[in-house]
């Protein structure tokens, strides 16, 4: 396919994506849900939700558990990628394969988590993944799903860009696991390495300039996360490189150790705020530093997803609905324990 038909399927692939993310939560939407009181309310109101009803339907009959919650949240979104998947052109699937990569990397992790605290005898097992998404790299997730060991986890990857780098984790002699923090460090790593790799030099489609800025900007931002926690450990500046994702955006090496050294939590942001990330970043990091980095991603991928009908504005679509699915299991869990959902929605 030449470069006008790929152009001209990635702009109707792209006004779908839009057509998708209307029917994501309006403010009068959440509104409702910051006052509903039980997670049987909290189901009902999401039943009236285009995005989320078949998640709330999943639940109708069966446990209402946060696991069971957040299986019917990930199929909501497996069955959007499904659909705008089925649709893309050649190029745009290379790049969209990149989005189950990212679903299996949090799969990994989910699974390392598990074996560490097992579900109780006869759990549920959870579904199989849509059919759509059987074949595509990140299929394993139905094999970590079920993953009840580590080496069950490793083959589960086998073949996978995550394959050397989790068999090269150093394990807990007592319980065969990695450290969680080293764990997803290093698989992060791995994913922007090869997702930043691919735009640059494997893609060449009409969205290049957009989708290497988004990529970018996501890989910022979750440094911003790790510079904040790194503060916290006094980490000394010389270890940063191997403890930062790759990629170098708005966060220079200079800016780095300089956010690192700063006198107080609030000092960093405010280095943070002054590079181009400041655009998007709030005036002030409230409870977290990761309230304000979902923030910084809303306005951003909003912003992509409202300009050039391309494929970047179908990776903010479905970066938006991931973002919207964590506060759907963040109210759900929070109303589980009798918690204010208000206090969850940011």
């Amino acid at each position: 396919m030449n470069n006008s038909g790929r152009r001209a399927l990635d702009i109707a692939l792209a006004a779908e994506a839009r057509g998708m993310y209307a029917k994501l939560l309006t403010a009068e939407d959440k509104q409702r849900i910051a006052q509903a009181r039980s997670t049987t309310e909290f189901l009902t109101l999401l039943q009236r939700s285009g995005a989320w009803r078949d998640a709330a339907l999943m639940l109708q009959s069966g446990e209402q558990s946060d696991a069971s919650f957040a299986e019917a949240v990930d199929r909501c979104v497996y069955s959007d990628f499904a659909r705008l998947y089925r649709f893309a052109n050649d190029m745009s699937r290379q790049f969209l394969t990149f989005i189950t990569l990212d679903a299996e990397l949090e799969a990994i992790m989910k699974a390392i988590r598990r074996v560490a605290s097992p579900p109780p005898e006869g759990a549920k097992e959870p579904e199989p993944l849509p059919r759509a998404l059987r074949d595509l790299p990140g299929g394993g997730i139905d094999k970590l799903a079920r993953a009840k060991s580590f080496e069950d986890i490793v083959s589960a990857v086998a073949g996978t860009i995550y394959a050397k780098p989790l068999a090269a984790l150093e394990r807990d002699e007592k319980t065969g696991l990695p450290a969680l923090s080293d764990t997803v460090t290093a698989l992060e790593a791995r994913f922007f390495d090869a997702l930043a790799g691919f735009v640059r030099s494997g893609y060449t489609g009409p969205a290049k300039k957009e989708l290497t800025e988004a990529v970018v900007f996501r890989a910022d931002l979750l440094n911003v996360t790790y510079l904040m926690r790194l503060r916290r450990f006094n980490t000394p500046p010389e270890r940063l490189g191997s403890l930062l994702l790759p990629l170098r955006g708005a966060l220079t090496e200079q800016t780095q150790r300089r956010v690192l050294a700063a006198g107080s939590d609030g000092e960093a942001y405010a280095l943070l705020r002054s590079t181009r990330l400041g655009k998007y970043l709030p005036e002030g990091c409230g409870e977290g530093v990761e309230s304000a980095v979902r923030a910084a991603q809303k306005s951003y991928f909003r912003k992509v997803l409202h300009g050039p009908l391309n494929l970047a504005a179908v990776y903010a679509f479905l970066t938006l609905k991931n973002i919207e699915g964590d506060m759907l299991r963040r109210v759900f869990t929070a109303l589980s324990y009798g918690l204010d959902p208000a206090d969850y929605m940011d």
